[in-house]
């Protein structure tokens, strides 16, 4: 078992040590569902650090993430169980998506 907070902390030391060229290619290739994966894997704290890899991100992209949180929403394990991470994944892609929390009205 490993301590998800050291995870992060050790993904948030080395994202320092990019260039800005760096930081502007992973910009480009972390994708909106790339950033709801990361925080299923590795937990919502995750999500503040890629909630700026995010920010540029293309409104198609966001759209289809969007979707995809919304047929989660959908699952019997998230209207009817309550399923704890189901419910996280679900929030924290929406944190991800939204960071400013202007998430659109369902």
């Amino acid at each position: 078992m490993f301590n998800n907070n050291h995870s992060v902390q050790v993904i948030a030391n080395g994202l320092q040590s990019l260039t800005q060229a760096e930081l502007a290619e992973l910009d480009s290739i972390i994708t909106p569902r790339a950033a709801i994966l990361l925080a299923k894997a590795f937990g919502p704290e995750i999500g503040e650090l890629l909630g700026p890899l995010l920010s540029n991100d293309d409104p198609k992209g966001k759209a289809d993430a969007e979707e995809q949180l919304r047929q989660m929403m959908r699952d019997p394990r998230y209207w009817r169980d309550r399923d704890p991470q189901v419910l996280n994944a679900v929030s924290e892609g929406f944190k991800q998506l939204y960071p400013e929390g202007s998430a659109p009205a369902v």
